[in-house]
């Protein structure tokens, strides 16, 4: 009987075993050994060569043919770490609408991302490149070159149509990311105006879905691409209801509820009658720390729990559906993968690493999977990490480096560098070749440059100090808490304790950009706006490239009327961030009284900004000026409809504007509405009474606008209140209760300085009312 030979070919050798003829004949033969071994081989090879095609071939059957007419989905779930999926094990937390897409897919039981930041990792889903090679490191400050090839540009010169629509800021359509979409929908808002973290520029995942479902509900025949983002998973983590009282971890709460967001998306494929026909590849960008290492959310360590994440691909037709690959993958394989299933060329330009994830559904080599983090020197001058996957082995590159077994500790508990020192020394070696020296990301040219240095902001930041020893994160951990702390006690409004701590760690490291931007913020929201911006000036000087920080002093510059100041600054920022610049651009020059400067900035912004709402405002704002209400009417109806998205849909002065134009049309009836619309909805500020006041008194209606002056007081009593009242009265001839709440309001607030000074600005009105006269 011949046995299975060492090449591994047991199907052949089986096959031979049960052909008995043969194996007489070989018997009878055994008077020739050396004859008989050389021929049974070359039967054997014979028979290899010839069953290879074959096996190929029926390999290739069972995940069907590539097709240009293949519908492909893109699910990026943010910040979901596959160990809190059932699908891979997990017991804490529902998700049926995904196990039923595993059952669907083949699922990679190990997929690592190269970059634990949102903007980075998806720069990389989208080009196949690592971070390294887009340029792309960081969340802020970073554009993706139009040069590179991005995928649903490649997509779209096949013939598909491509939309998406994203629920975070940092994946705004400035970034590049949205190059190649014929439909990107970007419109994200603070949670907390006064939020120091874009990562809380955010929307929940069902208001994405629907963004994005008007664009889906057209697609017929053509093929199509469709991108959808959710940041549910992400900080903070308050899932909407049943999710937040279900699940004491709000975290899992969080993944509960992108799962139903999921669901939502393949019902709808479903009733298309799409399902089936669709690839559909669902994925995170990164993982979350947890606490598992002492970091609570991502972006400073490259442990498993940060790097690993969910990744399933459902074939055409369910095909594979239930699959597992034991074999380590990475997020740049998403790329190839897509294009291979679509019959899309691939670019000429670039280096891309990735291989079609296809490639591994029965094995296939264990590869170097690298992945960095260059957030701890950007934001915080620490020292930045890089690491490298090679089977089980983990080594992260940093000051104090680490080897893990990820088989025996995937938890990383115990540091194996002296134990393994032949993997230690391999891997450190074999890691050298990824790295690329990388800068904090600023986007400035020469010009832009030399107009900071002539703002006195001249220097480098830590990332550019070359030969600098710079400390490992893991032992400033301690640190970013007291960051957290001092973080948390600004949203609290415990200004003077959060203030405290702010000065304390910038003693101690001056160069944390963000710190800084707290500091400047700290000292505005306690009334002390010189200093204010003379901390944001001081974290510009010690960090040139902070973009956050130049905005920090246009804004605030602006706010404290140094319009010079303001204008400076923004200019510089035009070319990194172009919205938000020639936003505050736009806004200068309405200060200016210049509505044809005001205008242009403001359709410059509108061109790059993620939510066009506050350039709506303003170009109605200057129409107003020019006294075309019905146009101006239009604008703020247009920014009304995307006010209407929001939650809660509410927008400061919106109601009050629209009040004032339609008044100006003699529709006082409407403009009576819109202004009890603003009193409704921000009931402390004393603009929309005034307005009030004046239309109801235009219409004889005196007794109704005393009760709303009463009112204004009662709903917002402050100092400000009594001097829109008392400037109410007086426009409007009511000499007498213009004095009379002037009284009140001194009376109460003797020491407010607005209010001292009203009687001497009441006495120049009355002035200036009479040489009007005469």
């Amino acid at each position: 009987m011949i046995k299975a030979s060492n090449d591994g070919n047991a199907g052949v050798s089986a096959g031979l075993a049960s052909d008995k003829p043969a194996l007489s004949m070989w018997r009878r033969d055994a008077a020739r050994p050396a004859a008989g071994t050389a021929a049974l081989r070359l039967l054997q090879s014979l028979l290899v060569f010839l069953a290879l095609p074959l096996l190929i071939g029926c390999g290739r059957r069972s995940i069907g043919a590539p097709s240009k007419t293949t519908p492909v989905i893109l699910i990026s779930i943010d910040t979901l770490r596959s160990d809190h999926l059932p699908a891979y094990g997990y017991k804490g937390v529902a998700t049926p609408n995904i196990d039923a897409l595993r059952a669907d897919s083949i699922l990679y039981e190990r997929a690592y991302s190269h970059v634990p930041l949102t903007l980075p990792s998806h720069v990389t889903i989208l080009t196949g490149m690592l971070p390294a090679d887009t340029g792309v490191r960081d969340n802020i400050g970073n554009r993706l070159s139009e040069s590179i090839p991005i995928l649903p540009e490649l997509l779209k010169k096949n013939g598909y149509a491509t939309g998406a629509a994203v629920s975070a800021f940092v994946l705004r359509h400035e970034t590049g990311v949205a190059r190649g979409f014929d439909f990107f929908e970007d419109s994200t808002t603070a949670m907390d105006t006064s939020t120091l973290v874009l990562g809380r520029i955010q929307r929940i995942g069902g208001e994405t879905l629907r963004a994005v479902q008007p664009w889906l509900d057209k697609q017929g025949a053509q093929p199509f691409f469709l991108f959808l983002h959710l940041y549910d998973p992400h900080t903070p983590y308050e899932p909407p209801e049943p999710y937040f009282s279900k699940y004491p971890d709000h975290y899992d709460g969080e993944i509960a509820y992108s799962d139903s967001v999921v669901g939502a998306l393949i019902d709808d494929l479903k009733k298309k009658d799409l399902y089936d026909k669709s690839l559909i590849i669902l994925l995170s960008d990164h993982g979350e720390g947890l606490n598992e290492h002492g970091e609570e959310e991502h972006g400073m360590f490259l442990y498993r729990e940060a790097l690993q994440v969910p990744l399933l691909v459902k074939l055409p037709n369910s095909r594979r559906g239930g699959a597992s690959v034991k074999t380590p993958v990475q997020l740049v394989d998403v790329f190839p993968t897509i294009l291979e299933r679509t019959e899309t060329p691939e670019p000429k330009t670039g280096r891309r690493t990735g291989q079609s994830l296809l490639t591994f559904l029965d094995g296939g080599p264990t590869r170097s999977i690298y992945s960095e983090t260059y957030y701890p020197r950007f934001h915080f001058g620490w020292s930045d990490m890089e690491s490298l996957i090679e089977g089980n082995d983990h080594f992260i590159r940093a000051p104090l480096p680490e080897l893990f077994n990820l088989a025996a500790d995937p938890g990383e508990k115990k540091n194996l560098v002296q134990e393994n020192r032949r993997a230690y020394v391999r891997m450190k070696s074999t890691i050298e070749p990824f790295i690329k020296e990388a800068v904090a990301p600023s986007g400035f040219d020469p010009e832009e440059a030399a107009k900071l240095a002539a703002l006195g902001y001249v220097g480098s930041t830590v990332a550019t100090q070359e030969g600098k020893a710079l400390p490992d994160p893991k032992t400033t951990i301690g640190t970013l808490h007291e960051i957290r702390l001092a973080f948390t006690l600004f949203e609290d409004k415990n200004y003077p304790e959060s203030l405290r701590r702010t000065n304390d760690l910038l003693a101690a490291n001056g160069q944390i950009v963000d710190l800084w931007d707290m500091k400047s913020k700290i000292l505005w929201a306690m009334g002390q706006r010189a200093a204010s911006i003379e901390a944001a000036k001081e974290g510009l000087r010690r960090n040139t490239g902070a973009i956050a920080l130049i905005f920090d002093v246009a804004q605030l510059s602006l706010a404290a009327g140094d319009l010079e100041a303001a204008q400076k600054h923004a200019e510089i920022a035009v070319k990194i961030e172009p919205g938000e610049a020639h936003e505050i651009l736009s806004r200068i020059w309405v200060q200016r009284q210049d509505s044809g400067r005001a205008e242009q900035e403001a359709k410059l912004a509108m061109q790059t900004v993620n939510d066009p709402t506050t350039e709506l405002m303003i170009l109605a704002g200057v129409e107003m000026d020019r006294k075309n209400y019905q146009k101006a009417l239009d604008y703020l109806d247009q920014a009304a409809a995307r006010v209407g998205k929001r939650s809660p849909p509410k927008l400061v002065t919106l109601h009050l504007t629209r009040g004032d134009a339609l008044a100006r049309l003699g529709r006082g009836e409407e403009a009576e509405r819109e202004f009890r619309a603003e009193i409704s909805d921000f009931p402390a500020d004393a603009r929309a009474y005034s307005s009030l006041i004046m239309l109801l008194v235009s219409e004889h209606r005196t007794d109704e606008a005393t009760r709303v002056v009463f009112d204004t007081v009662k709903a917002a009593p402050y100092p400000h209140s009594y001097v829109v009242i008392a400037e109410t009265l007086k426009a409007i001839g009511d000499d007498r209760g213009a004095m009379f709440w002037t009284s009140q309001g001194l009376q109460r607030f003797p020491q407010d300085p607005e209010l001292r000074g009203l009687p001497k600005r009441m006495a120049e009105m009355t002035q200036k009312l009479r040489s009007n006269l005469q």
